[in-house]
């Protein structure tokens, strides 16, 4: 299974490279970025609160880290820390499109508006952040596209959530296709449950504490980071971490019926009833 997803093993040298991550204010954001400033990068952070950006500058010190706050749900916003990037850097070497938002609620149950929300920042925000950056981007650089498990496994607490992960695995695989021979490289990643407040933040909703098995699904965001290097280092197209996860994945490919059907019998929204 080690060798699923592979380009072959990269030189990854990040010392004085250029790396911008979005949703750098706590979470996976943040940890990447410890991550990468022990690597000795070069960090531009983005999220909505400065107070919390200071923060993770803080905690990468000695690193070089640039804070640029922005609402990525603001195509205006995307435009503005675009443009401050292309006038302060002549280079970008790794962009981590990190940020997003969940939404745990039956689809039929959902608002357009939270709707709209979700995928402006799941998956409108990096494809345009990815758009305007692009130039920046030379031999040897990466676009990492921070997705999920049910980007590859959809799960029906979540059935929005997950199709805008989804959206952004297909956008990571079709990227790569369009990168080809220019020395580009995308990484989609694929973590299961985080250890963070990330639920706590959704739209609407809350992820159900009573969906079996997840233990062993959960990672910490230090441990996501620490995948995302190593899948950056062996030159992998896609990882999945917990790399448990590839079991679902399997699971997903070979016995559909059979793995949506148990999905579907432990969903704890239960079955769609017809209004009386």
């Amino acid at each position: 299974m080690a060798a699923v997803g592979r380009l072959g093993k990269s030189r990854l040298q990040l010392r004085d490279k250029t790396v911008l991550i979005t949703g750098a204010s706590a979470g996976i954001g943040r940890a990447c970025a410890l991550a990468f400033a022990a690597e000795g990068a070069r960090l531009i952070l983005t999220g909505r609160s400065r107070e919390q950006l200071d923060e993770t500058a803080r905690l990468a010190a000695p690193a070089e880290c640039f804070v640029f706050p922005a609402d990525l749900c603001d195509a205006e916003a995307i435009a503005g820390l675009s443009a401050e990037v292309r006038t302060r850097f002549q280079r970008l070497d790794v962009v981590v499109n990190n940020a997003g938002v969940g939404l745990y609620i039956p689809s039929y149950q959902s608002r357009p508006d939270a709707v709209r929300h979700l995928f402006e920042l799941n998956v409108f925000a990096p494809v345009e952040l990815n758009r305007l950056l692009l130039p920046l981007l030379g031999e040897g650089a990466w676009i990492v596209n921070v997705s999920s498990i049910v980007g590859k496994v959809p799960l029906p607490w979540m059935p929005l959530y997950a199709a805008s992960k989804c959206a952004l695995s297909a956008y990571s695989d079709a990227l790569r296709m369009e990168l080809d021979g220019s020395g580009v490289r995308v990484l989609a990643v694929h973590p299961g449950a985080v250890s963070t407040g990330f639920g706590t933040n959704a739209l609407d909703g809350e992820l159900p504490a009573n969906v079996g098995g997840r233990q062993r699904w959960t990672i910490t965001p230090e441990q996501c980071a620490a995948a995302i290097l190593a899948g950056m280092r062996k030159g992998k197209r896609t990882i999945v971490t917990p790399r448990i996860g590839w079991a679902l994945v399997i699971a997903a490919r070979l016995f559909p019926g059979l793995l949506y059907k148990r999905l579907a019998g432990v969903n704890p929204y239960g079955r769609y009833r017809r209004p009386s």
